[in-house]
């Protein structure tokens, strides 16, 4: 399974208040990542299938920074580009040059008025991603759970085994769910978590502290590891049936 951006388009772009300027030949492409960038200094940072959002904080009011910004996206194999116009960027930085050069390689380029938050839309996509691995990984396993008939025994679990962590996201205002289900993906490898989180290792290790000192979670237990992965399965099959 994969998200693309038409997707992604039509099922936030009237909340973000997003627009289609150029690109639209490339609209099925898939995104795994979303990334904020603002010149050609991240460039080492970018990866295929990325979807990337910039507010053109650096932007030297110069034609050609743009262009040559977004080339350097195009050559990256990013899937597409979302500006935050209103403070440092404006429609008319939207040059000829700039729309052709998108719709030349296929290659969508949305804007966002300034006052979308980035935080409240990137949190959202990395929501969607995670949802979406879950979902590629548990098919077999979501069958097992359409099985049980009292929806009560699945919150139940879940509530038994990622409450503390859950609420501590909710009274925090932090993504440490996100941390832990990497996590046991990763098989407690700091390196990787890191790697897709786009954390330091040091960030990360404090997480961990925090999940295992704090919270309780006996993450070098093999069955709870294997419990808490399910209960994240569960979670995602109990919000996809109150959808449907």
């Amino acid at each position: 399974m994969a998200i693309t951006l038409a997707e992604l388009f039509e099922k936030t772009g009237k909340k973000y208040e997003l627009q289609l300027i150029a690109g639209k030949g490339g609209l099925q492409r898939e995104m795994n990542w979303v990334y904020v960038a603002e010149d050609q200094t991240n460039a080492s940072f970018l990866r295929p299938g990325e979807l990337i959002i910039s507010t053109g904080a650096l932007y030297d009011h110069t034609e050609q920074w743009l262009f040559d910004f977004i080339k350097m996206l195009v050559d990256h194999r990013t899937c597409g580009l979302i500006l935050n116009l209103g403070k440092h960027l404006t429609v008319s930085d939207l040059t000829d040059s700039v729309i052709q050069l998108c719709d030349r390689h296929n290659f969508p380029l949305f804007i966002m008025p300034w006052h979308i938050h980035i935080y409240d839309i990137t949190r959202d996509y990395y929501d969607r991603i995670f949802a979406d691995i879950r979902m590629g990984e548990g098919i077999d396993f979501f069958k097992l759970l359409l099985e049980i008939e009292n929806a009560s025994v699945l919150d139940s679990f879940v509530e038994q085994k990622l409450g503390p962590v859950l609420k501590y996201d909710e009274k925090k205002d932090s993504n440490l769910s996100e941390t832990l289900f990497l996590y046991l993906k990763h098989w407690g490898s700091i390196k990787e978590i890191a790697s897709e989180s786009y954390c330091h290792r040091n960030t990360i290790t404090n997480r961990i502290r925090i999940l295992q000192d704090q919270l309780g979670f006996h993450l070098n237990d093999p069955t709870e590891r294997f419990e808490l992965m399910a209960a994240f399965m569960v979670r995602e099959f109990s919000r996809l049936q109150k959808k449907t």
